[in-house]
């Protein structure tokens, strides 16, 4: 099931890049041939498509050991103290998540009853913040799963290769 959410998420994703990526290139081409811009281009990709691009890849990037890792000083140390070391790295992310989780979940549930539409064009903004804490849902449910594989280090989070070299 959660892996089916998280297809669902990254496929919404990616989608939302192509239609950034599109109307962007749509938004320049109108612009400077024809002197006749796309309206509400700017305003739809700054406050859906960005956020939906961004947010709803967390898990995905999770999965695929993206998150930025410094760990040259915890590859020197013994296994006991390494184990102990990811406990506490494991222990700190999952703290900043909920943290981040519940701050965007309140933002989110703001800005939804806000009646705040785009300049340009008469599409509330508030639908848009609801993506951000999903985001961090899913990422959080990835990561209390991972829980049982934080001691042999073999977690997600502390994955050593990066998504292109796994491919």
């Amino acid at each position: 099931m959660l892996h089916h959410l998280e297809r669902v998420l990254i496929w919404l994703a990616i989608i939302a890049t192509a239609i950034m990526m599109f109307m962007t290139s749509g938004d320049a081409l109108m612009r400077y041939a024809f002197n006749k811009p796309f309206i509400g281009a700017y305003e739809v990709t700054e406050k859906y498509l960005m956020i939906a691009a961004i947010f709803l890849g967390f898990p995905y990037a999770y999965r695929g050991g993206a998150f930025i890792r410094v760990t040259f000083l915890v590859d020197m140390l013994p296994a006991a103290l390494k184990r102990s070391v990811n406990w506490i790295a494991y222990l700190v992310s999952v703290a900043c998540c909920v943290l981040l989780l519940y701050a965007t979940g309140l933002a989110a549930w703001r800005a939804i009853g806000d009646n705040t539409t785009l300049a340009t064009l008469p599409i509330r903004v508030g639908p848009s913040q609801a993506l951000v804490p999903l985001g961090f849902l899913v990422l959080l449910i990835l990561m209390l799963i991972e829980a049982r594989r934080v001691g042999s280090g073999e977690a997600m989070l502390f994955a050593q290769e990066s998504p292109a070299e796994s491919s």
